[in-house]
């Protein structure tokens, strides 16, 4: 078992990161990939959104199928989240994850942040994480903008952006931490306290 899955929602593709990755296909995110003949580790989901013809497909192309009640206490994506990291996944990199039903875009929004450093959204134009306490150097790679939020309260330091911080106390109805660039080769954030949510994105 590799120490990273990418996980495979609906409409998501399968992302490939700078590290090995298991594949696991979500509910019917495991149709996408069986339907681009792509193998996968797990297939988790109630797939109450499939045919039974799709099912077995699904079935062909995973080594291991977890179906689900229909009626549940999570969604789908908890359940895989949940899945993999109790299996011992380090890092979980999921697309698929932003646009379509905005109920289930804010879900995946908040594993991110009660996972931190462990469940990575991504697409296109987007990688959102969250990050705990203790510093991190950034590179400025793509994404050009990098925006910083939090839940609840969290003690943000920033360095080398073009808008600096030093211990800033970042609260829910902050938002100033919208479209800030890293300014050098470089840039550091250190978090003293909390958690902070990261966006990098470009236009």
């Amino acid at each position: 078992m590799n120490k990273a899955a990418v996980l495979v929602l609906k409409n998501g593709t399968a992302y490939t990161p700078e590290e090995p990755a298991d594949l696991i296909g979500v509910d019917r995110g495991a149709l996408t990939l069986a339907d681009e003949g792509i193998r996968m580790t797990l297939a988790v989901g109630d797939f109450d959104s499939v045919q039974a013809a799709d099912v077995s497909r699904i079935e062909a192309d995973a080594e291991e199928v977890i179906r689900l009640n229909p009626i549940k206490d999570d969604s789908d994506s908890e359940h895989a989240v949940r899945t993999a990291l109790a299996r011992g996944y380090e890092r979980l990199y999921v697309t698929g994850a932003l646009g379509g039903r905005i109920d289930h875009e804010l879900v995946n929004l908040r594993l991110a942040y009660l996972f931190p450093g462990r469940v990575i959204l991504v697409s296109g134009h987007n990688r959102i994480q969250a990050l705990g306490e203790g510093s991190y150097e950034l590179r400025q790679e793509n994404h050009g903008f990098v925006s910083f939020f939090a839940v609840s309260p969290a003690v943000l330091s920033l360095k080398g952006f073009v808008w600096d911080l030093d211990h800033r106390t970042i609260r829910f109805e902050d938002l100033y931490g919208l479209s800030n660039r890293i300014e050098q080769e470089k840039g550091m954030v250190t978090v003293h306290e909390g958690t902070i949510l990261m966006i990098r994105s470009e236009d």
